[in-house]
């Protein structure tokens, strides 16, 4: 009998240990010195397990959309919220419609940290393990300013990303003024789920 109740709870020792190994690396490519989820305040939250609570626990009770990760950087995160529905098409061309999980509403979905500050990544080099891809995008922030920019990002398969500056300009309407960020400074790195595990968290709907 004891040698039973050693065998159980050396299982369920073993299976918390995985899990929290698990969680560890969810993100095993994070650059060095920038391992926030490795060894920072992200490593106790888990995307599509974690909840607004669980932010606040360690981000504080007004840090539940964005707010300082410390003094340098700003952190922002974002949820399943409301009802997600993704389509597709059968073999036969008929809509298949697909509905979020509900156990997975409210929860974690990914988490964005900005530097506060301009910071340079022109000369990090990314291992093999990134994808490069090039984003252009086109936003108005004020109603006589518009920030166009077209930027580099490096992704892997795990849905961890490094948003670079290629180059943006500032157009200003109003005084016809321009103003360009360094090229290669770092605008956001980004913790999601890649599109093939999203995927499964969706139920087909009957």
């Amino acid at each position: 009998m004891k040698l039973a109740k050693f065998f159980i709870a050396f299982t369920f020792l073993l299976a918390f240990a995985f899990q929290v190994s698990a969680q560890s690396i969810q993100y095993p490519n994070e650059l060095k010195g920038y391992e926030f989820f490795e060894n920072g305040k992200l490593k106790d939250l888990q995307l599509t397990v974690s909840s607004k609570d669980d932010v606040k626990k360690i981000f504080g009770v007004n840090c539940e959309k964005q707010c300082d990760y410390d003094a340098d950087w700003l952190i922002h995160f974002d949820y399943y919220e409301d009802i997600w529905v993704m389509t597709s098409r059968s073999e036969n061309n008929e809509k298949l419609t697909y509905f979020l999980g509900s156990k997975y509403l409210g929860k974690l979905r990914s988490i964005e940290i900005r530097p506060k500050m301009q910071l340079s990544f022109a000369d990090v080099s990314f291992p093999n393990t990134f994808q490069n891809l090039l984003i252009s995008s086109t936003s108005t922030f004020r109603s006589d300013k518009r920030r166009m920019s077209g930027d580099e990002s490096f992704q892997d398969s795990n849905g961890l990303t490094y948003e670079i500056l290629d180059q943006t300009i500032i157009y200003n309407f109003k005084n016809k003024k321009t103003k360009s960020y360094n090229k290669g400074d770092l605008v956001l790195i980004r913790y999601s789920i890649s599109k093939a595990i999203e995927k499964d968290l969706f139920v087909l709907q009957n």
